[in-house]
C-alpha cells in the first residue's frame, strides 16, 4: 500500500511539473508573439497578427486597393523585373454599340474624311499594363526616398504604362470589317507614396504621356500630356483626380482637342465586400461645356468565364475614341474583363 501511495504521488508531481512546463512554455510563446504583434505600426498587419495567433488568419483584412495598385505597402520594396507586368487600366473585349456612329471624323487641320457605312455595333478591345523600371529600392538606396520624407513621402518607383484600345468594326459586311481607330498610349509614371497607412492621402503620380492613333493623314489623331494625380482612399473607396498640360505642338493634327478634353479628369472607385467593382470617370472643360462620363462595373471573377469577369460599360460624351475627339455619343458595351483594376 504504502509503495503504492508512493508512485501515485511521484506520478501526480511528475504531471504537475510536466503541466508547469507546458505552461510555462505556452505563456512564453503567447508573451513573445503578442510582443511582436504588437510591435507592428500598420494597424491591418497588427490586427493579421493576432488573428494568427488566435488561429482565425482567415479572417485577414485585404490590402487596399491603391496599395495593390501602385505597390505601396511595406512588403512591395523589393526590386521587380521588367517581365513583371501587372494590370494599370481595365483590360475587356466587349461588343460595342453607338447611339451616333462618326461617319464624318473632322479636325481644324486635317480637315474632313468620310466613312460613310459604319455599323452602330463593333467589337471593341482594350489592354492596359504597366511595370516597373526604376524600383521603390534604387530610389531608397540612392537616398532619394529620405530626402521626400521630410515632405511626407516614404517611397518613389518609376513605371512604364502602356494602354492600346481598339475599334473594330467586326460585323461590317459591307466595309470588310474595317478597324475604325486604334489608339496607343505609353506612359512614364513617376509614383510617390505618402507615409499614411490608414484612410486619406496615399499617392501622388506624375506623369508623361503620348496618345496617338497612328492612322493616314487625313484622320491622324494626338497629343501628349504632362500631369500630376492623387490618390485618396477611404475603406473601399478611392478617388483619383487628375490634372494635365498639353507639351506644345503636340496637338498639331487636332489643335482644339483640349475644347473637348479639357484639362484633367478624376476616377472614382468602389470595391464591395464581394468583389463587385463600379468605377466613374468624368472629364469636362468647364469653359466649352464638352465633356466625358464613363462608368464600368464588374463582378468577382467568374469561373465558368475561365476566370474572367463579366463586365458593362456605359459611355456618353466626347473623346470615346481619339478619332472621336469632337464627336459627342452615347455607347454601351457588355463583355468579359481581366485583371485587378
Amino acid at each position: 500500500m504504502r509503495n503504492r501511495r508512493h508512485t501515485l504521488r511521484s506520478r501526480c508531481k511528475a504531471l504537475a511539473a510536466w503541466c508547469g512546463i507546458v505552461g510555462a512554455a505556452a505563456t512564453g510563446w503567447a508573451a513573445d508573439g503578442f510582443g511582436a504583434c504588437a510591435d507592428i505600426a500598420n494597424a491591418k498587419e497588427r490586427l493579421t497578427c493576432y488573428d494568427e495567433l488566435a488561429g482565425r488568419s482567415e479572417s485577414r483584412s485585404p490590402d487596399s486597393y491603391l496599395t495593390r495598385a501602385w505597390k505601396l505597402g511595406p512588403n512591395d520594396a523589393a526590386p521587380r523585373r521588367l517581365a513583371d507586368f501587372v494590370t494599370y487600366r481595365p483590360n475587356y473585349i466587349i461588343l460595342h454599340w453607338t447611339d451616333s456612329p462618326n461617319f464624318r471624323p473632322r479636325s481644324p487641320s486635317t480637315g474632313p474624311s468620310s466613312l460613310p457605312d459604319l455599323d452602330h455595333t463593333e467589337v471593341k478591345v482594350q489592354g492596359s499594363l504597366k511595370t516597373e523600371l526604376i524600383s521603390r529600392q534604387a530610389f531608397e538606396h540612392a537616398g532619394i526616398s529620405r530626402a521626400l520624407g521630410h515632405v511626407g513621402i516614404d517611397s518613389a518607383r518609376l513605371w512604364f504604362g502602356y494602354t492600346q484600345k481598339m475599334a473594330w468594326q467586326a460585323f461590317n459586311h459591307g466595309e470588310e470589317r474595317p478597324i475604325r481607330d486604334t489608339n496607343y498610349e505609353p506612359e512614364l509614371i513617376l509614383t510617390l507614396g505618402t507615409t499614411n497607412k490608414g484612410d486619406g492621402f496615399k499617392l501622388v503620380n506624375l506623369g508623361l504621356s503620348h496618345e496617338s492613333n497612328g492612322i493616314d493623314p487625313s484622320e491622324h489623331r494626338g497629343w501628349s500630356r504632362m500631369y500630376a494625380q492623387g490618390g485618396w482612399e477611404w475603406g473601399r473607396l478611392s478617388i483619383l483626380p487628375r490634372l494635365w498640360r498639353l507639351v506644345p505642338q503636340s496637338d498639331d493634327d487636332n489643335p482644339n482637342i483640349r475644347r473637348f478634353m479639357g484639362s484633367g479628369d478624376v476616377v472614382t472607385r468602389y470595391e464591395t465586400p464581394g468583389g463587385y467593382v463600379t468605377s466613374v470617370l468624368l472629364r469636362r472643360n468647364f469653359g466649352t461645356d464638352h465633356g466625358y462620363a464613363l462608368l464600368e462595373w464588374a463582378t468577382p471573377v467568374v469561373q465558368r468565364l475561365g476566370a474572367l469577369k463579366f463586365y458593362v460599360q456605359l459611355t456618353s460624351g466626347y473623346g470615346e475614341m481619339l478619332i472621336d475627339y469632337n464627336h459627342r455619343q452615347t455607347t454601351l458595351g457588355a463583355g468579359v474583363s481581366f485583371g485587378d483594376w
